[in-house]
């Protein structure tokens, strides 16, 4: 049966990801730290459809190579994923063909996510063919590791992720999102995206 209301479609998974793994990732992004780059926001120009790309001071920082805790990241999405299809439940829409490795979000003071929907292009490089249609995000931070950065949907719906909630979500533009300006300390994240 279809839920029409969309905000069903938004699954929190609480402390799906086990304290070990979370603390196991959270040393190893400390050692990695000098590593992450920072996000570069792209936009097509209106006129003439070409892609280009800007970056603004507070956006989030980005690591996107695999870490020792990858295996067991991946085994946690792959079942995310799953589950999210029983949980669903739709029968037109039963498989997908896999997800991109993750990669880990640094929102230090300062830092945000501006209004966007997954409908990341740069994961589709021609080796992998098709379009983001689920987001898979889990929280890699306690919310009194920070003040601020706020995930919130629809302009007004906030969800809170702590260190081990993990969420599934529509990576389509029914779905926009922001994270607010993180005001103190520092918010960690990783996304895959299932296509």
């Amino acid at each position: 049966m279809i839920n029409s209301n969309i905000e069903y479609y938004i699954k929190i998974n609480k402390n799906y990801l086990s304290k070990p793994l979370v603390n196991n990732i959270r040393e190893e992004l400390k050692e990695k730290d000098n590593l992450f780059t920072r996000h570069v926001y792209s936009r097509r120009n209106e006129e003439t459809n070409e892609l280009f790309y800007f970056s603004e001071q507070d956006d989030l920082w980005v690591y996107a190579d695999e870490i020792a805790a990858s295996k067991d990241i991946s085994r946690c999405v792959w079942n995310s994923i799953a589950e999210y299809l029983e949980f669903i439940n739709f029968p037109w829409f039963m498989e997908w063909y896999g997800y991109t490795p993750v990669r880990f979000n640094k929102y230090p003071a300062g830092s945000r996510m501006e209004l966007h929907c997954d409908h990341i292009h740069s994961a589709f490089d021609g080796e992998r063919k098709g379009v983001p249609v689920l987001s898979v995000l889990a929280g890699l931070s306690d919310p009194d590791e920070y003040t601020g950065g706020e995930l919130v949907f629809f302009g007004n719906k906030k969800v809170e992720l702590n260190r081990g909630d993990l969420m599934i979500f529509p990576s389509n533009f029914l779905y926009p999102h922001i994270v607010t300006p993180v005001l103190s300390g520092t918010r960690y994240s990783f996304v895959s995206w299932v296509w």
